[in-house]
C-alpha cells in the first residue's frame, strides 16, 4: 500500500489531525523543493521568518502528529530533513536576505524534499490537498460540512 492510500485510510478513520499535518507537510516539501527564484517569489515578507513559520514548523508538526504512524522510510527522511533545516547556518538562513535561498546549504534540502514528495506520493494527493485541508480543519474545529441537495 502506498502512502496516499495510508493517508486516505487515516481520513476514513477520522484521523483528521494526521491528515491535516501531512497536507501541510507536503506543501512545505513542495516549497523546499523549489528553485531559489521560485522560493523568493512565494514568500511575501521576511524570507527567514516566513520560511520558518510556514515551511519548517509544518515539517515538525507532521513528525509530531504522525509519530510512529508514518512508514519508517518517510519518518526517517522527514526527521533528517527537519534536522537539516535546523542546522542551516546564519549565512544560509537569516532575516531580510532575499538571496538566502541561493546559499549552497539549501541544495541538499531541495533534493531531500523532492525525494520525500515522491515517497509521499505528492502527485496523487495534491489534487485533493486543499479540500482535505479544509475538511480536516473544519472537523478538528467541530464544524460540520453543510448538506447539499
Amino acid at each position: 500500500m502506498g502512502f496516499s492510500a495510508t493517508m486516505w485510510e487515516w481520513f476514513g478513520q477520522d484521523e483528521y489531525g494526521r491528515v491535516f499535518a501531512v497536507c501541510e507537510g507536503l506543501l512545505a516539501l513542495h516549497f523546499l523543493a523549489m528553485t531559489p527564484e521560485e522560493q523568493r517569489g512565494a514568500i511575501p515578507y521576511c524570507p527567514a521568518c516566513e520560511t520558518w513559520s510556514e515551511v519548517m514548523l509544518p515539517l515538525e508538526r507532521t513528525l509530531t502528529a504522525c509519530a510512529g504512524a508514518l512508514p519508517m522510510d518517510i519518518r526517517t527522511r522527514l526527521q533528517s530533513l527537519w534536522e537539516q533545516c535546523n542546522g542551516l547556518t546564519e549565512a544560509a538562513f537569516h532575516c531580510d536576505d532575499w538571496f538566502m535561498f541561493d546559499h549552497a546549504q539549501w541544495q541538499p534540502l531541495r533534493v531531500a524534499a523532492e525525494e520525500l514528495k515522491q515517497l509521499m506520493e505528492w502527485q496523487d494527493i495534491e489534487p485533493f490537498r486543499e479540500e482535505l485541508l479544509e475538511d480536516c480543519r473544519n472537523a478538528i474545529r467541530g464544524i460540520k460540512r453543510p448538506v447539499t441537495e
